[in-house]
């Protein structure tokens, strides 16, 4: 069969713009229908534009989208549909909202075993199964919603082929390799769908495949997907001992929480074995925030992190999420008092975004505190809920305010002046991003409309 795979972009400018990275989803699951024999080609919109031409020709299209990229898919899909073209939908998204999807699409694969889904569902098409046999599988039936019992999770990683990135148009742009070891984590922060998606219990692929993969991509600047690649210190060790071992030159960087930094071995081999950029999910300077969001982690803790991560050379990219119902507008500010003072070396302060699937959607959804469910507003950059102590204006305009702070030109300047290549590159980026984010139409017509907005009195 000929089937076209489509990972949608964000509606505007974001702050991964610059680095092309696809999601691997869809990369995995069209190596799995290669090796089935069938025409695989993926669409990544931040890479190549979509052929129409080749999409109207497909027998298939399959579409992975998140919750900010989720109305682009609609879209495409609307369009797919009334040429004909069966489409189905898989992703965090459409997992929480089948619903919603089932009303731009024929198929909605639910949770993460969409590699299995969608060889089956092709087998479907060629007439070699049935629908009701599909786990996972959701679809209408004489207008009735069918929603197949969901699948055992899958058990062992190292069973998934390893995604194929040469599948996507205009592939040679991807300068960065993205290559994932685990799913799954057990921390359970309030505002994130991880958990919902893939579980509370870690799962790892053996260092052996990650290192045959690494081989076989001949990768040498990689992003680990992980959501914490340290979640296990031992495991990781193993995997960075083994780099050195076989002598694979590469430069990394990954998410971790700040725990890392209190194994001065495993800093060690982080270091030895390319590590340059970790990103931290510190998420607040507030400890009752963090309880809040059951962060399961100290301000302290935070402080020390960066400043032995620097001690070996590792930078920091300090991940906030800011708006909560213990935060205040004065929060903001000093938030990025505490990057400025402790050298973080880059830093998102995103804004709260109660994504469907998580506890805090299903909260502030209950209290009707959402005043805003256009998705493509839900990338962490727009306000679309009501804070408890400021104004959705109010909480939108200070996280402009700290963005503009923390990428100061003359921040940039001071990079150039003492000679910190990578620091000139990052902080030059974040100023270009900030600037090309303020003057976008579409977003100065949404800060204008936040500062109009009269909201009813909230329900609690």
């Amino acid at each position: 069969m000929k089937i076209r795979l489509v990972e949608p972009a964000p509606a505007g400018v974001h702050v991964f713009s610059k680095f092309k990275m696809p999601r691997l989803g869809l990369p995995m699951i069209g190596a799995g229908l290669v090796r089935d024999g069938h025409d695989v080609s993926i669409y990544v919109l931040d890479l190549a534009p979509i052929d129409w031409e080749d999409l109207l020709a497909a027998d298939l299209v399959g579409f992975s989208a998140t919750t900010s990229t989720i109305n682009q898919a609609y879209e495409m899909a609307d369009r797919l549909r009334l040429n004909g073209i069966p489409v189905i939908m898989g992703g965090p998204h459409v997992t929480f909202m089948t619903e919603e999807a089932l009303r731009h699409s024929d198929f909605v694969a639910v949770g993460e075993q969409g590699n299995r889904i969608m060889s089956e569902l092709v087998n479907f098409l060629e007439g070699k199964a049935t629908l009701e046999a599909i786990s996972g599988l959701s679809y209408k039936k004489r207008g009735i919603t069918i929603n197949n019992p969901i699948g055992r999770r899958v058990q062992n990683l190292d069973d998934l082929p390893f995604p194929d990135l040469t599948l996507i148009k205009n592939h040679q742009e991807i300068t960065i390799t993205p290559i994932m070891t685990s799913w799954g984590c057990p921390f359970d922060c309030n505002f994130c769908s991880v958990t919902a998606m893939f579980g509370k219990k870690y799962r790892y692929r053996s260092p052996e495949k990650v290192i045959e993969e690494i081989k076989e991509k001949k990768a040498t600047n990689i992003f680990f997907y992980d959501d914490n690649l340290a979640a296990n210190h031992a495991r990781l060790k193993i995997l960075l001992s083994m780099i050195l071992k076989e002598r694979i030159k590469i430069r990394w960087s990954a998410q971790m929480r700040v725990d890392v930094a209190k194994d001065p071995e495993m800093l060690d081999l982080m270091a030895r074995s390319g590590a340059w950029l970790v990103y931290l999910g510190l998420e607040s300077i507030n400890q009752e925030t963090l309880d809040n969001f059951h962060k399961s982690q100290q301000v302290e803790e935070i402080v020390k992190a960066i400043g032995i991560l620097h001690q070996y050379n590792i930078r920091s990219h300090g991940m906030f999420v800011l708006g909560a119902d213990t935060d205040q507008k004065s929060t903001i500010r000093e938030t990025i008092d505490f990057a400025l003072k402790h050298k973080i070396d880059t830093i998102m302060p995103n804004i709260l975004t109660p994504l469907p699937g998580t506890e805090l959607f299903q909260e502030l959804e209950g209290k009707g505190r959402i005043f805003d469910l256009d998705w493509s507003h839900y990338d962490a950059h727009h306000v679309v809920f009501k804070p408890k102590n400021m104004s959705p204006y109010e909480l939108q305009s200070e996280i402009i305010k700290g963005y503009v702070r923390f990428y100061a030109f003359k921040r940039i300047l001071t990079s150039i002046l003492t000679f910190q290549k990578v620091k000139i590159i990052l902080r030059g980026w974040g100023y270009i991003t900030v600037r090309a984010w303020r003057k976008d139409i579409r977003n100065k017509a949404y800060v204008k409309s936040l500062k109009k907005l009269r909201l009813p009195k909230r329900k609690d």
